[in-house]
């Protein structure tokens, strides 16, 4: 179909004779339509995506007028990269969730009546490949390459994405909340209508792929040390060293077996769901004794991946700009967890705490009623035991993961554009050095010195650590 001179973009590393390029013929054939012409460009900035690559497609179709814009996502050209996204499976998860999952989702709305009110904001997927699965491409060259192809929602619809230096402010977290309680909310009326204890039970997918993966943790071990000596520097060299604060800090991120960083992140991603006596243990002041306090766990399906590089937002035409409605993106790392480790990953991730502070019980409290709404949209009881008072005592527990996951994503979020990397131009074999270019220099970013401190100020005053 195509000529030798068809513009192309090579997606599979140099090195490497399989997979193929984007070419008119592979189009063609994604959409089942003739293309006419079509060009190619990088999909996004150093710094927005570090496990894939994407390119972003503007395609002329065939007695069409006007073009329409797409973005690939694909393997990268490290092929230690390359190597973990088979290991952790994080194409197969998202395909299934583009394909499969949340299109079920979207019509249990619909049979529920209430596609209206709980109406997921999905980017429209055109086509995708993983390996083992069978797909129109899988007879074709470019069959053992991994790929999903998709509408470009940014060009086809106006949205783009908040600034990750910035964080987002309170009208935009209101907006991701409002999103994640919608998810959250039809994935527990799933597991109802389809009598599920558990989502695992019927979709491996929702099984947690990086922490249960012994050999990844070994390797990403020294990385996590160094990302959190360096916080704890920081918080140091800012509230000084003798602070109660940076001495609790200090004994919580301690090397002691009983309290090391991994294991305690692994105790919020359990399959069986969170062990709420257990984890209330790692807290400095214990909450109160409640016997009435139901203990059983809270288990739906979660993003698993929520911080600001994994949503868009599209706004009004007015001065200032609101934004209206956002869409969540990257559905790599979906899992089935307790909705609180959703929340605290995107408030300690992408909510700056002179917003998240200051506006938390506002911020919860948005969450508990857009849950509780969806789930009188959809025709089901909320969790067992959900009321504001409880989700605040789980959300508060949860703040322990929140803050050990910021400690990783903050170096990433807060580098400045001019430091970001383009993954694929450092020369490394070894995937954790690779990741800590990324992370290099954090020691010496002010903004994160103050993210970090004023969260661990804030932790220790509320007896979290």
């Amino acid at each position: 179909m195509g000529s030798e001179d068809s513009p192309k973009i090579n997606i599979t590393p140099p090195e490497e004779k399989v997979g193929f390029s984007l070419t008119k013929e592979f189009l063609e054939l994604a959409f089942d339509r003739e293309v006419e012409k079509f060009s190619t460009k990088i999909g996004t900035n150093p710094g927005d995506n570090y496990l894939s690559i994407m390119h972003a497609v503007e395609v002329s179709f065939k007695g069409e007028q006007e073009p329409q814009y797409f973005m690939i996502k694909c393997y990268p050209n490290h092929s230690e990269r390359r190597d973990l996204l088979d290991q952790i499976e994080v194409f197969s998860k998202e395909a299934f969730a583009y394909q499969d999952f949340l299109p079920q989702l979207k019509q249990l709305a619909v049979e529920r009546e209430a596609e209206k009110i709980v109406d997921l904001s999905v980017a429209p997927i055109q086509a995708g490949n993983v390996v083992g699965i069978p797909s129109k491409f899988t007879l074709k060259p470019w069959s053992d390459e991994n790929f999903i192809l998709m509408t470009d929602i940014r060009k086809t619809f106006g949205f783009t994405m908040a600034d990750r230096m910035k964080g987002l402010d309170f009208d935009h977290a209101k907006l991701v909340l409002e999103e994640i309680a919608k998810f959250h909310a039809l994935t527990w009326a799933y597991k109802q209508k389809n009598g599920l204890d558990m989502l695992t039970n019927k979709y491996p997918q929702f099984k947690d792929t990086f922490y249960i993966h012994e050999s990844l943790i070994q390797d990403y071990m020294p990385l996590l040390d160094q990302i959190t000596a360096n916080a704890l520097k920081l918080t140091e060299e800012k509230l000084g060293d003798s602070h109660p604060a940076c001495k609790s800090f200090k004994d919580f991120v301690s090397k002691d077996e009983d309290k090391d960083v991994v294991e305690r992140i692994k105790r919020y991603l359990l399959e069986e769901g969170i062990n709420e006596e257990e984890v209330e243990s790692y807290l400095r002041i214990k909450p109160e004794q409640d016997d009435n306090y139901n203990r059983e766990p809270w288990l739906l399906g979660t993003h698993g991946d929520c911080w600001v590089n994994n949503m868009m937002f599209l706004y009004n035409d007015e001065e200032p700009k609101k934004p209206v409605k956002v869409t969540l993106v990257d559905w790599q790392v979906i899992r089935e967890a307790c909705p609180t480790v959703d929340l605290a990953y995107f408030l300690f991730s992408s909510v700056r705490a002179p917003v998240r502070i200051p506006n938390l019980d506002e911020l919860l409290r948005v969450y508990h009623d857009a849950f509780i709404r969806y789930c009188d949209a959809l025709k089901v009881a909320p969790l067992p035991g959900f009321t504001i008072e409880t989700l605040k005592r789980r959300f508060r527990r949860s703040e322990i993961f929140g803050l050990l996951i910021g400690l990783e994503l903050l170096g990433y979020a807060l580098k400045p554009p001019e430091e970001s990397i383009d993954m694929d131009t450092v020369k490394s074999d070894q995937l954790m050095d690779l990741f800590a270019t990324v992370v290099d220099g954090s020691d010496k970013n002010t903004l994160l010195q103050d993210e970090i401190s004023a969260t661990v100020l804030n932790l220790y005053e509320k007896g979290v650590i």
